[in-house]
């Protein structure tokens, strides 16, 4: 094992400068869910409440409802685990909008550290973790979350921070240093459920880990995780109860469609039967049994029939999933589970978030298939234990989003595969680190090569979009296919045929493939930047002609921040609630609030469940003067308000 290097320095210089990241730029949500987060940060720092909303303390006014929110009584609740709001309270105090932001600076900073620890634990070697460092903070989209107001940042840091502690604790040489250890990695996963309910998955791969790969001679192991994590599962089940009244770590409420819990409940109930059963058995003994009366070719039989048998029985659930996996990976453009504003077909039948194409996992990772090498290290019983955890660690949350094809909403990437990366970070590195020593060493003249002719593709691909607006999708997606088709084919014949010539190829285009990336996640960033500065111009313009206490049905919430931050009070109109929405109308008006339908989409929507002539159709305009005709910034108010209410 080579002498570990103190890089201290590089982690308080990392943390320095996404610090001074969140202070540079725009204090905004970028999405919906920003807005709910923050509404619940501000809830928690003013009122000590879980609830965000009431009903504007009018008489007859139904809860304010938003996207992402439930209801008990008159109290409006976000869907988002609460432990978020009593984490993020403090800084918001503090800092406002900025220490949201801050949250997410300090704990991507944390996370790389954690992935630097993990990756030279599990695989003793420097370059490893030197080079998963570098190929996770360059060359993947986490920057594009270092700085937004979502919690991705913080949970990652909790998914890193449970393994790192399960990856300490299966290496611990005492009972209760690897107790002290698993329990602290189970009070991590707890705490991440109350962050994000997805971080359950974490729960399952290092159980998986340690009963199989780790240590499979060791029953008590996997309890540790469950002693640690149930004060924290405790603690998000009384929360949900408070708001939802459901006792369990895993709801968010009576919720619908992809994010109802009852959607899953019989693959939580396999999983757990599947975990219970493991660890019962006897995993030595049944892997001896294997090796002495089965061979090779019996073994793959037996595989291939179970194989067939699960598709038989779960035919369905198998494809369904295994095309959600398709979709997710390799191509998000044949998604087909479902749609939700603002991701949408453009003219051309592409897959549009905002007017820019979204990108399925190896389009932003064109350098994805290095993980053969590791992989086929793996099947050949080489770095079995490290490399099972990172295997675990991808597929989870891979698998699980695939099961609904769960596209990352709001996004120009699949961020629900943000705990994926350090791991894939780390299998990447150490495939190179066998590609350099195959190719007998570096050669600075072919990175530097590999990195223009990088540049040069990527750029001209750009200018291949803007110049034929039919070929603008095909041309920001369908390059990282051909990238990734060619580093797949020389990974697969480099472990087929570890030849110097081989290596070097491999090493070339590899390098490419991490340069494309590296751009990519520069321009989706420098996009989302710009996004969310044009969001908080916006909404710091709409601002300006809402008046205090007045109400506001919007389609458009993240628009309306500053306003609710002036006193105004917001509720979101949908199908699922115009009679509300029409009451919530009725009753600010009635108590001489203004109210304000803000553009066409509201006020179509409820017109035709309003008296006639109820709506005037001549809509005010906020900021008309900084952006004339946007629509906006059309607002319509009730004719009975017009003149008092009008801009």
């Amino acid at each position: 094992m080579t002498q570990p290097i103190d890089i201290r320095i590089v982690f308080v210089g990392l943390a320095l400068i996404l610090t001074a990241g969140a202070f540079l730029a725009p204090p905004m949500p970028f999405i919906i869910d920003g807005g709910i987060y923050l509404d619940m940060a501000s809830a928690m720092t003013g009122e000590s409440a879980l609830a965000i909303a009431g009903n504007g303390g009018v008489d007859g006014a139904p809860p304010l409802t938003k996207y992402l929110t439930r209801t008990d009584g008159d109290l409006v609740y976000p869907q988002y685990p609460s432990g978020y709001a009593l984490l993020a309270a403090p800084f918001y105090k503090l800092l406002g909008v900025r220490g949201l932001m801050l949250i997410n600076a300090l704990s991507l900073a944390a996370s790389a550290f954690l992935i630097f620890k993990i990756a030279a634990r599990l695989f003793k070697h420097d370059a490893i973790s030197l080079s998963a460092l570098a190929i996770f903070l360059l060359a993947t989209f986490v920057s594009n979350y270092a700085l937004a107001i979502w919690p991705h940042m913080l949970s990652l840091m909790l998914w890193l921070g449970a393994i790192a502690c399960a990856v300490y604790g299966a290496e611990a040489t005492s009972t209760r240093s690897r107790f002290l250890w698993l329990c602290a990695s189970g009070l991590v996963i707890g705490l991440g459920v109350n962050i994000r309910v997805d971080s359950i998955l974490i729960f399952a791969v290092i159980f998986l880990w340690l009963r199989i790969f780790a240590r499979s001679t060791d029953r008590l192991a996997p309890l540790m995780l469950v002693i640690g994590a149930a004060p924290l599962f405790a603690l998000a089940a009384w929360l949900n109860h408070l708001k939802f009244g459901t006792f369990s770590p895993l709801s968010y409420g009576s919720s619908a469609g992809a994010t109802n819990i009852q959607e899953y409940r019989m693959v939580i109930l396999g999983g757990a039967a599947i975990l219970v059963a493991l660890w019962l058995a006897n995993i030595p003994a049944t892997v001896t049994f294997a090796r002495q009366h089965l061979s090779d070719r019996l073994l793959i039989i037996t595989g291939a029939v179970a194989a067939l048998a699960a598709m038989i029985v779960a035919h369905g659930f198998i494809g369904e999933t295994l095309y959600g996996v398709y979709v997710l990976v390799i191509n998000l453009q044949a998604h087909d589970a479902y749609v939700q504003a603002g991701v949408e077909r453009n003219e051309f039948g592409q897959l549009m978030f905002w007017g820019y194409p979204k990108k399925a996992l190896i389009q932003s990772l064109p350098y994805l298939p290095l993980i053969l090498i590791s992989t086929v290290s793996f099947m050949r019983g080489r770095n079995v234990q490290a490399i099972s955890l990172c295997l675990l660690a991808i597929a989870a949350p891979v698998s699980f989003y695939a099961m609904k094809q769960w596209h990352g909403g709001g996004s120009y990437n699949m961020r629900y595969f943000i705990p994926a990366l350090p791991f894939i970070a780390i299998l990447c590195a150490a495939g190179m680190r066998d590609i350099i020593a195959a190719a007998d060493g570096v050669n600075r003249r072919d990175i530097l090569i590999a990195c223009v002719g990088a540049a040069i593709v990527f750029i001209g691909a750009q200018e291949v979009g803007r110049m034929t607006p039919a070929l603008y999708a095909p041309a920001a997606l369908y390059p990282q296919w051909m990238i990734a088709l060619v580093v797949a084919g020389l990974a697969g014949l480099f472990v087929l045929r570890p030849a110097q010539a081989t290596a070097r190829a491999t090493l070339l285009v590899s390098v490419f493939a991490l340069a494309y990336s590296a751009f990519l996640s520069i321009e989706n960033e420098a996009s989302h930047e710009k996004a969310r500065g044009e969001l908080l111009a916006h909404s710091r313009e709409i601002s300006k002609s809402i008046p205090d206490r007045a109400l506001v049905l919007t389609q458009l919430p993240v628009l309306l921040i500053h306003a609710e931050g002036n006193g105004a009070f917001v509720m979101v109109p949908r199908e699922t609630n115009i009679a509300e929405a029409v009451k919530a109308a009725a009753a600010f008006a009635k108590a001489g609030r203004c109210v304000y339908l803000h553009n066409s989409m509201v006020s179509d929507l409820l017109e035709p469940h309003m008296a006639a002539g109820a709506i005037n159709p001549i809509p005010s305009w906020a900021g008309r003067e900084a952006f004339p005709d946007d629509p906006r910034f059309a607002f319509f108010t009730l004719t009975s308000q017009t003149g008092r209410c009008s801009f």
